[in-house]
C-alpha cells in the first residue's frame, strides 16, 4: 500500500500554480509534475518517471535542485557558458535601420515587420544574418517592429484648445450658488442586445472557486442594439436624466425634447452649466436655435475641445456604469436590453458618489 500523501504547505502553491497555468512552458510543467509526484504524493523514482516520461536519474536531478532551494527558479535551467555570438556593427546598424521604419518605404507589401523579413531585407544590402541574429539586435537594443500601439495627436496649438480646456476646468473647480448646477451629458452607442442562440439554454458558470474566473458562453446571437443618453451632475455623481433609443433613430429634435425634460424635471434650477463634446446633434441648427431661444436661455454650454472628450465626466459615468450593469449580461430580446438600461438608470442612483475633479493643466504645459 502506498505511503500516505505529505500534507500540502505554503511552499507548494507556487508549485501548484505552474501545474495549472495554461502558459508555462511544457518542461517547467513536466518538472514541477516530478517534484510533486514524488515530495507531495511520496511517490517511488521509477514510478515518477513513467508518469513523466523521464529517466530516474532525470527525476533525482530535478527533485534535488528543488529540496535544495524550494522556489520554482530552481526548475529553470541555468545558464550555459560557452562562445558569446558574434554580431558586426554594419549588421547590427542595417537591421536597425531597416527595423525603424515602414515596410512600405523598402517596396514590400506587409504590414508589419517579421524578424524573417528584415533578415531577408538585410541579405538585398549583401549583409547576410539569419532570423536568430535578428532577434538577438532587436531585443539588446528594445525596438519591436512587430507590435503597434494606437495614439491619437490632439491638435493644441489650435487657438481654442486651451480657452476650452480651461474653462471647462474652472466651471469644475468653482463653487456654484443653489440654483444652479453642472450638467455632462453624452450618448453611449451600439450597446448591443446579445442572446444565446437557439440550441444554447446554459448561460454560463458560475466562478469555480480560486483560479477559475466565472464562464460565458462565447456562442451569441445579435438581437439588435439602443443608445443612452444621459446626463450627469459631477458634484453628486447622480444622474439627473437619461433616455434609451434606438441606432440612428436620435435625431436633434429629440435633443431638444431630451433638454426640456431635464428642465422639466429640476424646476428649481435656474442655470444649467452643460459641458459636451461636438456631437451632430449637440451643433446642429435646431439645436443651437433652441439654446438661443428664451425657453434654452438657462442653459450655458461649453464644448469639449477636438479629441478632448475626457473633459466631459459623463464618460466617467459611463464606465462606471458598464462595468457595473452591461458587463457578461445576455439578452433576449432588444426589449428586454432597454428594459435594463432604464431599470439600471434607476438603480444607478443607490450607489452614486461625487466625481472627483484632479486635471491640472499646468501638468500638461510642463
Amino acid at each position: 500500500m502506498r505511503p500516505q500523501a505529505r500534507r500540502r504547505t505554503k511552499r507548494f502553491r507556487k508549485l501548484e500554480d505552474v501545474l495549472r497555468s495554461r502558459t508555462a512552458e511544457h518542461r517547467l510543467v513536466q518538472r514541477a509534475q516530478m517534484v510533486k509526484l514524488r515530495e507531495i504524493e511520496a511517490l517511488s523514482w521509477a514510478e515518477v518517471a513513467r508518469r513523466t516520461g523521464s529517466s530516474i536519474n532525470t527525476v533525482k536531478t530535478w527533485v534535488g535542485r528543488w529540496k535544495s532551494d524550494r522556489r520554482v527558479d530552481s526548475l529553470e535551467d541555468r545558464q550555459r557558458s560557452g562562445r558569446p555570438p558574434v554580431v558586426f556593427k554594419r549588421a547590427e546598424v542595417l537591421v536597425l535601420s531597416i527595423a525603424c521604419r515602414r515596410p512600405g518605404e523598402l517596396g514590400r507589401l506587409e504590414g508589419i515587420w517579421r524578424q524573417v523579413d528584415i533578415a531577408d531585407e538585410a541579405q538585398k544590402k549583401e549583409v547576410k544574418v539569419s532570423r536568430s541574429t535578428v532577434q538577438r539586435i532587436l531585443d539588446r537594443a528594445e525596438v519591436k517592429p512587430h507590435k503597434e500601439r494606437y495614439y491619437l495627436f490632439t491638435k493644441k496649438d489650435r487657438p481654442e484648445y486651451e480657452a476650452r480646456r480651461d474653462a471647462i476646468n474652472d466651471l469644475y473647480q468653482r463653487a456654484l450658488p443653489p440654483d444652479e448646477i453642472v450638467v455632462c451629458i453624452d450618448e453611449k452607442t451600439g450597446i448591443q442586445a446579445l442572446g444565446l442562440p437557439k440550441g444554447y439554454p446554459h448561460g454560463g458558470r458560475r466562478a469555480g472557486g480560486k483560479g477559475f474566473p466565472a464562464r460565458i458562453d462565447q456562442n451569441y446571437q445579435r438581437h439588435g442594439s439602443r443608445s443612452l443618453v444621459a446626463a450627469v451632475n459631477p458634484a453628486t455623481g447622480k444622474l439627473l436624466h437619461s433616455t434609451v433609443y434606438a441606432p440612428k433613430g436620435f435625431m436633434s429634435r429629440h435633443m431638444v425634447a431630451f433638454l426640456r425634460e431635464l428642465q422639466a424635471k429640476h424646476p428649481h434650477i435656474r442655470r444649467f452649466h452643460v459641458v459636451w463634446d461636438n456631437g451632430s446633434t449637440h451643433i446642429s441648427k435646431e439645436t443651437k436655435a433652441f439654446l438661443h431661444s428664451p425657453e434654452g436661455e438657462c442653459f450655458a454650454v461649453l464644448y469639449t475641445p477636438a479629441h478632448a472628450s475626457w473633459l466631459n465626466l459623463c464618460e466617467n459615468f459611463f464606465s462606471r456604469f458598464s462595468r457595473r450593469y452591461l458587463r457578461g449580461q445576455r439578452y433576449t430580446s432588444v426589449l428586454a436590453l432597454e428594459n435594463h438600461l432604464l431599470a439600471a438608470a434607476n438603480d444607478y442612483q443607490r450607489w452614486a458618489a461625487p466625481m472627483e475633479w484632479t486635471y491640472n493643466p499646468r501638468r500638461e504645459a510642463a
